[in-house]
């Protein structure tokens, strides 16, 4: 039986008293670490070739993964912001990795548990000092969509953020199906734009985003959204969203994280043209997923 949690099999990592559970001796692990088969990290860690790199790295340096890096591992949708690895050590220390490693400081006086990356509260409290607010808003918006964290557990974490970081942030929702939404809804939002989430435009089927009366915004969530039987699906839903008296955009992975400046454009001109403006569609039928009071324009 294997004893180590789930995590840590999941990441290929072992501890010491993983070892002994399991009835590797010392002198086996020596051999095992001597032929290649199992690679020393120090502080009592081992992993294989399996390991993550991110992970064996952290461990070897004495750290553990957090913020950015540990939501990843954890289950969170995650924007692609770069190369950089995000760790915290347990000590003080002046050793930089330039363009490789971000450190996340204070150093903790004792890990919190026996896992080779943070807890999701503890690396989301980094990442709201850490990243920028939109960001932070993706992780904490997708720790509620994916009941990780309930409500009460994200209002402690904005509480004990900087003032400045909170008001950045504003409202944070457990309806946004992935980072994608959320960086569209935000925007809007602070062009004072009407916009509501996950709403029934027709029978058995929710919009990513209704902006307005009538303009649905459906957001692809992940790089390459090409599996053949979603295409027919997402267009499928698109001809029924027109049915309805829609007007629909489609923004792919692509267009929200590599191309924002120019689909931030595209969105002005809609806006200031007043698409999203016009007759509504099925009056009280419409089964909202969020009813925020944006003020609408």
């Amino acid at each position: 039986m294997d004893p180590r949690s789930p995590l840590r099999r999941r990441l290929h990592v072992w501890t010491t008293a993983d070892l002994r559970a399991a009835g590797v001796s010392r002198h086996r692990q020596r051999r095992l670490v001597a032929d290649g088969a199992l690679r020393g990290y120090g502080g009592g860690w081992f992993g294989v070739a399996e390991t993550p790199d991110d992970v064996a790295g952290a461990l070897s340096r004495g750290n553990r993964l957090t913020c950015l890096s540990a939501a990843r591992i954890l289950g969170l949708w995650t924007p692609d912001l770069g190369p950089d690895v995000h760790e915290t050590s347990r000590r003080p220390t002046s050793e930089e990795h330039a363009g490789v490693v971000s450190r996340h400081r204070p150093a903790l006086r004792r890990w919190p548990d026996d896992e080779p990356v943070l807890p999701l509260d503890a690396a989301l409290s980094h990442a709201l000092t850490c990243l920028d607010a939109d960001s932070a808003a993706v992780l904490l918006e997708s720790a509620l969509e994916r009941r990780l964290l309930v409500p009460s557990q994200v209002d402690l974490l904005l509480a004990e953020a900087p003032a400045r970081r909170r008001r950045a942030i504003g409202r944070v929702s457990a309806l946004a199906g992935s980072g994608s939404e959320t960086r569209v809804r935000r925007y809007l939002e602070r062009r004072g734009v009407r916009v509501r989430e996950q709403v029934a435009v027709f029978e058995g089927e929710r919009v990513d985003l209704l902006v307005g009366d009538r303009l649905v915004i459906e957001c692809d969530s992940v790089r390459h959204h090409g599996e053949r039987s979603r295409y027919y699906a997402d267009r499928s839903r698109d001809r029924a969203s027109l049915i309805e008296g829609c007007l629909v955009l489609r923004l792919t992975w692509e267009d929200i994280w590599l191309r924002w400046e120019e689909t931030r454009g595209a969105l002005d001109t809609l806006i200031r043209r007043r698409v999203h403006r016009g007759q509504r569609i099925g009056g009280a039928g419409l089964q909202e997923g969020d009813s925020h009071g944006t003020p609408r324009r």
